[in-house]
């Protein structure tokens, strides 16, 4: 019992946001289908004939099932961003805020920059990073030039990644000429 209301706790918590943002449907990267690892684990292995059978209480596949409707409809994760400027919404010049975020984007090309307002402030926030710890040696960098820089907890959706281009990394050793035999 205890445990099925922790398992059920952590999924009405990823539910819970203080603060949610909206975006238009229209926008949404189509993201790659997902793999459903139980129904693979319980079909027979073409090779072997064997064959995983899985005991448990059947309300745990249920509570899987939810978190992947809710992941498949929310095209967003809990992640990190380096906040290097806040500023009020009054009297604030936004093509000002733009200039900086340009500036920023063309001192680091490596990294994007977001210019976001949160009611009643502009935020200029860069860089996509799951953990905090993943942000720490960017963030050691953008110092340098940006003293007031923190990192702060943000949702980041999938359509603002850039996708990473996939590429061969094996190289034959007669082009090389590195592996001697």
């Amino acid at each position: 019992m205890k445990l099925t209301l922790v398992i059920l706790s952590f999924f009405v918590t990823t539910l819970v946001y203080a603060q949610t943002d909206t975006i238009p449907s229209d926008s949404i990267v189509p993201v790659k289908k997902e793999i459903d690892f139980l129904k693979q684990l319980s079909e027979t292995d073409s090779i072997t004939g064997g064959k995983v059978v899985v005991h448990g209480d059947p309300k745990i596949e249920q509570l899987l099932k939810l978190n992947i409707s809710v992941n498949r409809k929310e095209h967003a994760f809990q992640g990190y961003r380096i906040q290097i400027l806040s500023a009020s919404s009054y009297n604030t010049n936004i093509d000002t805020l733009k200039n900086y975020t340009k500036r920023f984007e063309e001192e680091f090309p490596e990294i994007p920059a977001y210019l976001q307002y949160t009611d009643p402030d502009f935020k200029i926030r860069v860089g996509n990073f799951r953990t905090r710890i993943e942000a720490i040696p960017t963030l050691k960098r953008i110092r340098k030039k940006y003293t007031g820089a923190y990192p702060v907890k943000t949702i980041i959706y999938l359509n603002e990644l850039t996708p990473v281009q996939e590429q061969d990394t094996i190289t034959s050793p007669a082009n090389t000429g590195n592996f001697n035999f």
